[in-house]
């Protein structure tokens, strides 16, 4: 072997055992955290299944902000933990025999249909080429102004990722956006307009569907039988998602200007028409009358009373069935996804069913606090913390606490709904970093935009974003 190649081999293994080395330290780490914080003080009124489940609470989120194992794999330990700790016949939570199968019970959960449903009409649209055929005639209609051409990307942006994930639609629209980037003047600062639109578009668009970003599903989750419609959700979300992202479209053009006053975009016909595979007509115009379909029944819940999951089962049953998806397109879907989010309805559970909700909630100082300033505090709390890990991890985490504490003010539905409902929204504002969210992650991968650009407009959208939210919601829903 070539002493250069073993060179490399040996840096590889280097590297591996560092990262082996630090996974494991981490993980250490987080147990003894998790330790001293659940057993070491002596916490009053609080019974000994609260305890183990207080230890599961902090065990999770150490390993969820140090990533010391993937974050879908936290939500796989955590339920893990709920069976063998809590779930022992006759232990400190189960009495009988099948009392686990409770926090086996979030797979059953509609929402987990209703996510794969949404996770094959994206597939299904990018397979055919309909989201860029879409975002083609937008970009047309647009014009060659750089202001109607970073309102076309973002609103195409917007649109797609209230019904698609926003990972597949920021990588659809890089598609769009960096062929125009590269007809820029190199000076022109407008390409960092266009991908900074692109990643608030595809973060803020979340929040309008109940399918648009996993925190959504927990908190509908969490609601149960009190949980919006689609429609519902669309009329809690799309308002202030909006308003937030015209105030950024608005920055981004002060801030990134372009210097050029038209901008050909003629080429964009050719993008993604170079040796691709040549598509059934009959593909494209069933996915489209499909989606389309779909989406129409989830706005109409209301005259034809489907539940959304059922509906969700439309996309699935038509694309696998006419071979559109195959098995290896379904082995692709992120199914990491729905282990987060089965993680935090199960988790949520926990809390809720071992009294450890119900002894943060008279454990906290909440004589003089107004429920509206407690709602504000942790819509920031969430930004925050969403900001240095999932936002799925970090609304499995608070959710489950804000109900607690907000019960422990007062026990009006409403005002519990709109709470959870404004948490999780705010945790889709979350984009200070370049790695805070995947729609940032993918667009500082372009290495066409520094991590630093992500700081101003993150800082905005994090500070006016619950404000946003809560006045709309407290407001029209109080």
């Amino acid at each position: 072997m070539h002493i250069s190649s073993r060179r490399e081999i040996s840096k590889l293994l280097n590297k591996y055992n560092y990262s082996a080395y630090k996974s494991i330290l981490l993980f250490i780490f987080s147990f003894l955290v998790a330790s001293l914080v659940a057993f070491v003080p002596e916490y009053h009124e609080m019974n000994e299944a609260s305890n183990w489940t207080l230890f599961i609470l902090i065990f999770s989120a150490m390993l969820w902000v140090t990533e010391a194992i993937p974050a879908f794999a936290v939500s796989i330990f955590l339920i893990g933990l709920e069976i063998i700790i809590l779930g022992q016949e006759n232990g400190v939570y189960a009495k009988g025999p099948n009392d686990w199968k409770i926090f086996l019970s979030p797979w059953a959960s509609s929402l987990i249909f209703l996510f794969i449903g949404g996770f094959i009409l994206s597939l299904a649209s990018s397979k055919t080429k309909i989201d860029i055929f879409i975002a083609k005639k937008v970009l047309n209609i647009a014009g060659t102004k750089p202001k109607n051409i970073l309102t076309g990307i973002i609103v195409v942006t917007f649109i797609f990722s209230m019904f698609i994930s926003n990972t597949a639609t920021t990588t659809m629209m890089l598609a769009v956006v960096i062929p125009i980037i590269s007809s820029l003047g190199h000076n022109n600062p407008f390409g960092k307009a266009l991908l900074l639109g692109v990643a608030a578009a595809a973060n803020i668009g979340g929040m309008g569907t109940i399918i648009g970003t996993p925190p959504n599903a927990i908190a509908v989750g969490t609601l149960g039988e009190n949980a919006p419609s689609f429609l519902q959700w669309m009329f809690y979300a799309v308002p202030p998602a909006i308003v937030i992202m015209i105030i950024v479209w608005y920055l981004l053009l002060k801030i990134y200007p372009s210097i050029e006053d038209e901008i050909n975009i003629d080429f964009i016909q050719n993008i993604n028409n170079k040796k691709e595979k040549i598509i059934p007509f009959w593909h494209k115009n069933l996915v489209i009358f499909i989606f389309i379909f779909t989406i129409l029944l989830w706005l109409t819940t209301s005259f034809h009373h489907l539940p959304v999951a059922v509906i969700a089962f439309l996309p699935i049953v038509v694309f696998t069935t006419t071979g559109i998806i195959d098995a290896e397109d379904f082995r692709s879907l992120p199914w990491d996804i729905l282990f987060l989010i089965t993680g935090g309805l199960s988790f949520g559970l926990a809390v809720s069913n071992t009294g450890l909700a119900t002894w943060f909630a008279n454990t906290m100082p909440l004589e003089n606090l107004e429920i509206l300033t407690l709602v504000i505090l942790f819509s920031f709390f969430v930004v925050l913390v969403s900001n240095f890990m999932s936002n799925t991890a970090a609304t499995n985490i608070l959710l489950p606490i804000v109900i607690a504490i907000v019960i422990g003010i007062t026990n009006n539905d409403d005002y519990l709904k709109n709470a959870i409902i404004i948490v999780a929204l705010s945790a889709s504002n979350a984009m200070l970093l370049s790695v805070s969210t995947p729609p940032n992650a993918i667009v500082y991968s372009s290495k066409k935009i520094n991590s630093k650009d992500f700081l101003f407009i993150g800082t905005i959208v994090g500070l006016i974003g619950p404000i946003i939210i809560t006045t709309w919601i407290w407001l029209i829903f109080k």
